[in-house]
Formats: structure tokens, sequence, C-alpha cells
């Protein structure tokens, strides 16, 4: 529950302090089970989804680059075919086709 949405009354809304004490819930009503809004359901799932991914980067980016690395390695280096081509692209790039 790191985002709740809080409740206040008319008067808090408006810069006065509320002299009534807050509702302290009972045991029954903690051990139910807290329902959720769409708004809610909707920014726990982005949340998550978002921690989900960002972790992913975190692994796979390192692995994919390793990996290339190690095929490189595998065949001997980049041809030199490979980087001429690279460097025509680049220049076409730059140059513009005018």
């Amino acid at each position: 529950m790191l985002f709740k949405r809080k409740t206040a009354t008319l008067a808090a809304q408006g810069g006065e302090l509320t002299t009534e004490p807050a509702a302290v819930p009972t045991r029954k009503q903690k051990d139910q089970k807290e329902k959720l809004g769409w708004f809610e359901k909707r920014s726990r799932r982005r949340r998550r989804r978002i921690l989900f991914e960002e972790a992913l980067g975190w692994i796979l980016v390192p692995a994919f680059i390793y990996l290339i690395y190690l095929g490189i390695r595998a065949v001997g280096g980049i041809p030199k075919e490979l980087i001429d081509f690279g460097n025509e692209l680049i220049g076409m790039v730059l140059k513009g086709k005018g």
C-alpha cells in the first residue's frame, strides 16, 4: 500500500483543522481484504510492470552485449567488408542524398 487515496473532510480541505479523532478501523475491518477501485488497480499494475521491465532490462541488455562479444570472438573478429559497409552507410547518412 504505497499510494493510498486519502479521504479528508471538506473542512480539512479548506485549511481548517478538524477536532474529531480519526476513525480507527476495527479488527474485523482490518481482516477483510481492502477493495480497490479501478484507479488503484491500474496504478498497481503499472507499477509492477515498470519494475518488471526495469529488472528485465538490467539483466537482458548486458547478456545480449556479452553474447554479441562472444559471437565476434568465435568468428575471429569483425570482417573487413562489414566495417567498410558500415562506414559507407554512415557516410551516406551524413552526406545526404543531395
